[in-house]
């Protein structure tokens, strides 16, 4: 059995490891207002595909069939790492793509 890279108590999704997005970029927000973002996009996340999410104070985990995403922030970066199983890789370019658009939109 394999684990995730995030989490190393709990094995992957899919058993194994097929695919991962790393997008990291840069912002100048603070850590209340990037806090309150995170909990928003977990809540939106839920409602929209399911799956489960939790916030903790710099750091929002996202775990869903085939999907484990963290998002984390310091004082200056934003680092998005989602790790996809099998059946999820034909989704990787979209996933991509979506993050991207995300972060564009709502990070300063």
């Amino acid at each position: 059995m394999l684990f995730c890279p995030f989490d190393k108590s709990r094995a992957c999704t899919q058993g194994y490891i097929m695919s991962h997005i790393l997008i990291q970029k840069s912002h100048r927000m603070n850590d209340l207002n990037l806090h309150i973002l995170l909990e928003e996009l977990g809540k939106k996340l839920k409602s929209k595909y399911g799956g489960e999410y939790e916030v903790n104070e710099k750091l929002i985990h996202y775990f869903y069939q085939g999907v484990d995403a963290q998002i984390s922030f310091d004082e200056s970066e934003i680092k998005v790492e989602i790790t996809l199983g099998f059946l999820m890789t034909a989704f990787k370019d979209i996933i991509e793509k979506e993050v991207h658009t995300y972060l564009d939109r709502h990070i300063l």
